[in-house]
């Protein structure tokens, strides 16, 4: 494989009203233009954008995702998107992912310098509440990859925390399969670089079995999640966030960046 680096970045929540708040302190919207000036002025190049879900916040059409594609398509990269919670993801793989007549999943596999990708759309109807949970046909696509006799290393990602973060009130919203996702993924656990979500407003790392759950803080309002924390609480430094991802041949490096308001 080549070297490789990309973004990692999630749960921007970009609202119909520019001056749309949610539950942050500022505009998500102007958030996101804030990440999108950092990212354009990196020092060195990224090869494509990762955003794992919530897009929009509560979108009412697909025009929505339309204002959400002219400010990622600045950064003149290939871009893939991920349905969260808050999305609609019809409407996201229409106009995100160019998708003319979409599936009820948004899952996709690429390749890119030697690496492979497997996108996971966690996303359930938003009348069924917050959690995540992959279908058996979702399962067992997976499986499949990760059984076969492969040797590229493989990235897997997706919308919600797989795993508990042993905090009790993102304990609802959680990927409600993830003990079976997580069998799964031992299958290629010597090829699996990491799997990456976004869904928890944090950057943290979860170890187990070898393998590292990567989450990304998100692109707008932050959350803290302590070990053992009883009610929700925000992160008083409320700047956006991303991911900054590199693989080499041996190694996994994953960059917490922040972006100043």
């Amino acid at each position: 494989m080549q070297a490789l680096t990309f973004v990692h970045l999630s749960d921007s929540h970009l609202m119909a009203d520019p001056d749309g708040q949610g539950w942050q302190p500022g505009p998500t919207f102007a958030a996101t233009e804030a990440l999108v000036r950092a990212l354009e002025s990196l020092p060195a190049p990224f090869a494509f954008l990762l955003h794992t879900g919530d897009v929009v916040h509560d979108p009412e059409s697909e025009e929505s995702y339309r204002q959400t594609l002219a400010l990622y398509r600045r950064l003149n990269v290939p871009l893939y998107f991920l349905p969260g919670n808050h999305d609609r993801g019809v409407w996201l793989q229409r106009v995100l992912s160019g998708r003319e007549d979409p599936g009820h999943h948004a899952d996709q596999e690429f390749e890119c310098s030697g690496v492979q990708f497997l996108l996971l759309d966690s996303s359930v109807p938003t009348a069924e509440g917050g959690h995540g949970y992959l279908a058996p046909e979702q399962l067992a696509w997976l499986e499949q990859r990760c059984a076969a006799p492969d040797v590229r290393p493989l990235v897997v990602a997706l919308h919600h925390n797989p795993l508990s973060l042993a905090v009790s009130w993102p304990e609802d919203l959680i990927l409600r399969n993830g003990e079976a996702l997580h069998e799964i993924l031992l299958l290629a656990r010597h090829r699996l670089r990491c799997v990456l979500y976004g869904h928890i407003h944090e950057s943290l790392l979860t170890l187990r079995d070898g393998i590292p759950y990567h989450s990304v803080r998100g692109s707008c309002f932050q959350l803290r999640t302590w070990f053992g924390q009883a009610a929700l609480a925000p992160e008083p430094l409320q700047w956006p966030g991303y991911n900054l991802v590199t693989l080499t041949q041996r190694d996994t490096f994953i960059r917490h960046c922040r972006v100043r308001l």
